[in-house]
């Protein structure tokens, strides 16, 4: 009875300290997950398929994975969380979602038809029982929406886990008929640096017409048309030999007239002296 009493008391000085129950710490085991295979099968799914009910797409993905415990421990019971991902390109079936929202208490969907986490309705034994079988083999189905796919993920996680390294593997797949390169994107062209654009040199402003003077004199009114302002002009300085040209010009010009106007009088003498010797010839016969 004093024992009975000492363990209580021990239980509640804890909740005291803690605020919540001591809680049992997770058996220590090496969980493991391995790859196996990974097939798809391009073909039109058949909705009415036992595997595939209800679903629709282009093709069957079908992945075998085996789970290890390396020990020391077997797991402890719904302990066990398996973590996958759906390839990008496939969802998961029909069946399987059904079974996730049947049983809540073990799935949660984390990202609708292609994202869960769900714990193992059980443990994991060590893989030296049952003579050593060497791990538990399980199976995952996908349907297939596109031909250009990524790879998937699978994880285990286990608090009591002394290595995490060996708890995930990448689900990559192989769809027949499909290459790296038709899945390609393509490669965006370099952009070039936009250079600012240089800045349009302004046009120098024609110089402005030259107007009339307001100095200059009114028309006057007995003029025709209105008096035009002409623009200043250089002066030339005549050369020696124009001046001379022009002075030789205006000699001979003078000496022209002189003769003419002698010519003329002497014309002039002459019909004069004529009409007088008519004249008298007339009034001597008379």
């Amino acid at each position: 009875m004093r024992r009975v009493a000492s363990m209580v008391c021990a239980a509640l000085a804890s909740v005291a300290l803690t605020g919540t129950p001591a809680a049992a710490q997770a058996p220590s085991a090496d969980v493991a997950i391995q790859l196996v295979s990974a097939k798809v099968e391009l073909a039109t799914v058949n909705p009415n398929s036992g595997l595939f009910k209800g679903d629709t797409g282009i093709g069957y993905v079908t992945v075998v994975v085996r789970t290890h415990n390396f020990g020391p421990e077997n797991t402890a019971d719904t302990s066990v969380v398996k973590d996958i991902t759906a390839p990008p390109g496939t969802v998961f079936r029909q069946l399987d979602e059904k079974y996730f929202a049947q049983y809540p208490g073990l799935c949660t969907v984390v990202t609708a038809h292609t994202h869960v986490r769900c714990k193992v309705n059980g443990s994991i034994w060590l893989d030296t029982y049952n003579g050593g079988s060497g791990g538990n083999t399980s199976t995952q189905y996908f349907v297939l929406k596109k031909k250009c796919v990524s790879p998937g993920r699978y994880r285990l996680d286990y608090a009591g886990d002394p290595k995490t390294s060996n708890n995930s593997i990448s689900i990559a797949l192989k769809v027949p008929g499909v290459t790296a390169a038709t899945c390609a994107k393509p490669k965006p062209s370099p952009t070039r640096t936009a250079t600012s654009p240089k800045p349009a040199v302004a046009a120098s402003p024609a110089a402005p017409s030259a107007s009339p003077s307001p100095t200059l004199a009114s028309p006057s009114p007995s003029s025709a048309s209105p008096t035009v302002s002409e623009s200043p002009s250089e002066t030339i300085e005549p050369s020696p030999s124009t001046i001379a040209l022009a002075a030789s010009e205006s000699s001979t010009l003078n000496s022209g007239i002189v003769l003419g106007g002698i010519g003329a009088l002497a014309a002039v003498a002459l019909v004069a002296g004529f009409w007088l010797y008519a004249r008298h010839r007339s009034t001597e016969t008379s």
